[in-house]
């Protein structure tokens, strides 16, 4: 037996006040984060992601940077190759009269300039 068709529409509708559109709002933008967040600090934990991150600043830093051969894989022995490496060449630079860019360290994006530079009072 068919269906009948309707012969009338009835239409609900939710209307949200300020307090519940603000509660929603920031219930979107937690979970917009999160499923950003989540991904991103997978990646800054991974060794070779990071290995991959530190070559591309040392390039926009202008200097060429070795990727060791870390027996251990650890973080920390990463962050001091880099840093050594870029002391390295800052000196070097320095002695040629030439900038190597060092200046731009605390524009890098993603924060990670004040990350080397937290990382350099360290002494990491």
């Amino acid at each position: 037996m068919p269906k009948p068709k309707p012969d009338e529409v009835i239409r609900h509708e939710i209307v949200l006040g300020r307090v519940e559109r603000d509660l929603v709002e920031t219930a979107t933008m937690a979970y917009t984060v999160n499923r950003i967040s989540t991904p991103l600090v997978a990646l800054l934990s991974d060794i070779s992601a990071m290995t991959i991150i530190l070559s591309l600043v040392a390039t926009y830093l202008g200097f060429k940077y070795e990727v060791p051969q870390l027996i251990g894989n650890e973080m920390a022995d990463l962050y001091a190759d880099f840093d050594a490496q870029f002391q390295a060449a800052k000196d070097a630079a320095e002695a040629a009269g030439e900038s190597l860019a060092y200046q731009k360290i605390g524009s890098l994006p993603f924060g990670i300039g004040p990350i080397i530079n937290y990382l350099r009072t360290q002494g990491i």
